[in-house]
């Protein structure tokens, strides 16, 4: 994969992995807010929730809109799809890689059943031959 693209999924997860810009994200889905009201939802400054609009609305997933002395923030839906896309293809795994590797695991632990089991009806064995041995 080009290393370009991994980079700039890199900086989407980075900037991601806040719990404050998530909750903004979750927030939004519900409609469009200004920063009072979200920092009243968070409970953090207005100035702390400014700074994490500011880097959401780099990635463009937020967009702004004035309306008179307020800026109400909003969710963009192409690049919440694109971003949606994106963590696709970062989670996907080949189905047959994937089925694979289910079959491998569960072969091997069946195969762990399978010894200890043998090893279990081996003892029983020796037990036996040695009562009637004596």
């Amino acid at each position: 994969m080009r290393r370009i693209v991994l980079e700039e999924r890199a900086r989407i997860l980075r900037a991601l992995g806040t719990g404050a810009r998530m909750q903004i994200l979750e927030i939004l889905k519900a409609g469009p807010l200004e920063v009072g009201a979200l920092a009243q939802q968070i409970g953090i400054s207005q100035s702390a929730v400014s700074q994490h609009l500011k880097v959401l609305k780099e990635l463009n997933l937020v967009s702004d809109r004035r309306r008179s002395y307020f800026i109400y923030y909003s969710l963009n839906p192409q690049e919440f799809a694109r971003l949606e896309e994106m963590m696709m293809a970062v989670c996907r795994i080949s189905p047959e890689r994937s089925l694979r590797r289910v079959r491998r695991e569960r072969l091997s632990a069946l195969c762990d059943q399978l010894k200890a089991e043998l090893e279990r009806v081996q003892q029983a064995l020796s037990m036996l031959e040695e009562e009637e041995e004596a």
